[in-house]
């Protein structure tokens, strides 16, 4: 064995791990400007500095503005999807009623979380690479959403009656309640409360 290559792998992982944390403090700088300053006129310069490392080091990890959202797009779809997991994992063998409830608060948890970036992101216009970012996030949330319908509906909880639409409306309907909490407005409920409404309403039309 080479005791020369040896020796270099805790080397490399540890390089592996410092690149790593500074990529992601790179992209909290990056959200945390771009939700203070706005998309168009935050620079580059005060996302290195907010993370505490050179321009160059940022170049270095992300090639320019665009490969920078991208990332932060991508982070945020990884942080939804472990959350939707855990929350569903927490409930797993309970009703199909509690799981779906589970699965809309997280969604809204996240959001509501990560507002400020979200309101970033919407500045952006619609291109192939936002309508492939959110084809790929509604894939996964309906990979997670379909067996927890087709528990209800064995169950006998839910109506197996226009199941293959449930995902869009449940969707279309959190969508809709988020644009409502976007809005700012004062009489609007918190988060919290219009993920227990839409569940409310949604369930109203497929419980038994």
């Amino acid at each position: 064995m080479n005791r020369d290559s040896k020796s270099e792998a805790p080397v490399k992982k540890l390089r592996s791990r410092l690149k790593e944390a500074t990529a992601d403090a790179i992209l909290a700088a990056a959200a945390a400007v771009f939700a203070r300053e706005g998309l168009h006129a935050a620079k580059m310069e005060s996302i290195a500095e907010q993370a505490g490392v050179s321009v160059g080091t940022l170049y270095n990890h992300f090639t320019d503005r665009a490969a920078l959202l991208e990332a932060l797009r991508a982070k945020r779809r990884e942080a939804l999807l472990e959350r939707l997991d855990v929350a569903l994992a927490q409930v797993e063998g309970q009703s199909a009623r509690e799981q779906l409830r589970a699965f809309v608060v997280a969604v809204f948890a996240h959001v509501s979380e990560h507002d400020a970036f979200m309101r970033v992101m919407m500045q952006l216009p619609e291109d192939a690479a936002r309508t492939q970012n959110k084809s790929r996030v509604l894939a996964e949330l309906n990979r997670r959403m379909e067996p927890v319908f087709a528990r209800g509906i064995q169950a006998g909880e839910f109506r197996a009656e226009g199941r293959a639409f449930y995902p869009a409306l449940l969707m279309g309907m959190v969508r809709g309640a988020l644009d409502r909490v976007r809005e700012g407005d004062r009489a609007n409920p918190p988060a919290s409360a219009w993920a227990e409404e839409v569940l409310r309403v949604f369930l109203k039309g497929i419980e038994v």
